[in-house]
């Protein structure tokens, strides 16, 4: 059976997560292609145009079916969690499962995409089609940047089309949740934000790139910009704690942001210091002119 193309509603709840801010325009942070960026200077010809649209189409079509396969779980799992609400109460229970399903409900909501819909993302064949789905978003992304460097709002739909996908629960594909290509592409997202922590605290929520030292290197880096130095501490030896890897570069930027705060804060003093003195010495000064 062919995917379903109508759009599904979302649990409201998912919903609020995802209703952050509007993107920055900050540069991005990866370096250009100087072969495309020549191109750009010197205007894209109709044949040039004409490819780049055809790659466009080509990758749109490709994570669509990603997207429409969440669709559909989405609707399933609110048709699922209608069901069990009405048992409940027929029953004279409360509703206990908090609007998620159970572990096994979600593994048979799986299987039914592979039955139903003939999309199976768990595939080991590399010829199939639906092998690693989120190859062709990081592809389509990579694209869309270096032909297209100039349009960061496309450029954040589409990252954040990407993010959607993958973090909606139950999660199409379990393992992305600590992809280091998936965690990438989060961060990004969240650096186009005007509220980037709130992008951290959902994937900490959802325990989405809490096993990867880069997720937790990346909040830190937010919470110190911010100048919260007490959570940028805390949110290093939280990643510590879960056992984030690779260990040593977590341990590498806790050690440098430590040497940043001795610096800070060896400043800090010397100039409370200085200014004491400055006080002392004009406090002097206006005694002996009485």
């Amino acid at each position: 059976m062919a995917l379903s193309s109508h759009s599904s509603s979302s649990n409201q709840s998912q919903q609020h997560d995802w209703e952050l801010s509007k993107e920055n325009t900050a540069p991005l942070p990866a370096g250009r292609s100087t072969k495309l960026l020549s191109k750009r200077a010197f205007g894209t010809s109709t044949a040039e145009m004409a490819a780049i649209e055809s790659k466009t189409k080509k990758y749109e079509s490709l994570v669509r079916r990603s997207e429409r396969a969440v669709e559909w779980i989405g609707r399933e799992k609110d048709r699922i969690l209608f069901q069990n609400e009405r048992g409940n109460d027929d029953d004279g229970g409360g509703d206990n499962n908090n609007g998620e399903l159970t572990e096994e409900e979600e593994q048979t909501l799986r299987h039914r995409l592979v039955t139903e819909l003939g999309y199976d993302p768990s595939t080991q064949d590399r010829d199939n089609i639906d092998y690693d789905p989120l190859r062709y978003w990081v592809l389509y992304i990579k694209h869309i940047r270096e032909s297209y460097p100039a349009d960061s709002q496309k450029q954040f739909l589409l990252m954040e089309r990407c993010a959607r996908t993958f973090m909606n629960r139950p999660f199409l594909v379990p393992h992305y949740k600590h992809d280091v290509r998936f965690i990438r592409t989060c961060i990004l997202y969240a650096d186009k934000t005007s509220n980037p922590s709130e992008v951290f605290k959902l994937m900490s929520k959802i325990k989405v790139g809490t096993n990867v030292a880069l997720f937790w290197v990346a909040w830190a880096w937010v919470a110190e910009k911010s100048t919260d130095y007490p959570f940028t501490e805390k949110i290093f030896q939280k990643g510590l704690s879960v056992g984030a890897e690779p260990k040593k570069f977590l341990e590498d930027r806790q050690k440098q942001f430590l040497r940043r705060m001795s610096r800070h804060w060896l400043n800090s003093n010397q100039s409370r210091d200085g200014a004491l003195e400055e006080a002392d010495e004009e406090g002097c000064c206006g005694d002996g002119g009485e």
